[in-house]
């Protein structure tokens, strides 16, 4: 059975310390970008990081790919990555894009050349995994579904973390993403919303078919880790929580 990550996002205020309470067959997923380095490697021993599958989500307020002009995006990356391999972080996430204007095709090839130039130093230190997300809603989807399934033939060295939740509202069929990439995919965000906005409601909470979306997970992508990456304070503590993950865990598990 795939392990089940938390992520930081999912208590008000990225209240962290309700994580520690969750028992060690729970994950953690932590947005490294809100701190220095310091104050990770002294924040992270306290939860326990040794005994459970711990990943990080790559910068993604500082850093945009899709923008010429961001010349800081290498070492805030190569930065981020160093420090999964010292933690021994399961995967780093990375996003393909923020906002981005100009030309389409011109701004697609940029990311591209960079996500190589990214992934090759990521494989020169061999480790963490480097998984590729699929970001930007409506106008600011850089990558359709077709072309995002395509990253993962024309570069080396990446894997993919499906955000249902973007796939949803950007209306991308589910099942051909995860039968196309199965094996490749290492990470879910699992979150809901009712497919018009990224509203990042707990599971049940929107419109996405969560059944039939569960069963293609588990028969496709097995092993892949499942991050519960709900947001706006769905749940003020870890006892809530549980008892969410409780109620979802037989959908968890339908094959």
């Amino acid at each position: 059975m795939s392990t089940l990550e938390i992520s930081d996002l999912l208590f008000p205020a990225f209240n962290k310390g309700q994580l520690k309470t969750l028992p060690l067959s729970y994950g953690l997923e932590f947005f490294n970008e809100f701190g220095t380095q310091d104050y990770w490697s002294q924040l992270l021993p306290q939860f326990s990081i040794n005994k459970r599958d711990i990943s990080l989500h790559g910068p993604c307020v500082t850093v945009n790919l899709a923008n010429p002009e961001d010349t800081q995006y290498l070492k805030q990356l190569k930065d981020t990555l160093l420090f999964g391999k010292e933690i021994n972080a399961k995967f780093i996430v990375i996003h393909t894009n923020e906002r981005w204007q100009g030309d389409r095709l011109d701004c697609q090839k940029l990311v591209i050349q960079r996500l190589q130039e990214i992934a090759t130093f990521n494989h020169s230190i061999n480790r963490p995994i480097m998984a590729v997300e699929n970001v930007g809603l409506h106008q600011n989807n850089l990558f359709n579904e077709e072309e995002y399934l395509n990253l993962f033939n024309t570069i080396p060295h990446i894997q993919s973390i499906i955000d249902v939740g973007h796939a949803h509202v950007n209306n991308w069929d589910l099942s051909n993403v995860i039968k196309t990439l199965n094996s490749q995919i290492i990470a879910f965000h699992l979150h809901d919303n009712d497919g018009n906005y990224d509203q990042h409601y707990p599971i049940n909470a929107g419109t996405i078919n969560w059944p039939d979306l569960f069963k293609t997970i588990n028969t496709y992508s097995p092993k892949a880790i499942k991050v519960l990456e709900y947001a706006n304070g769905s749940f003020t503590d870890s006892t809530q929580l549980l008892k969410h993950i409780e109620s979802i865990q037989e959908l968890l598990t339908l094959k």
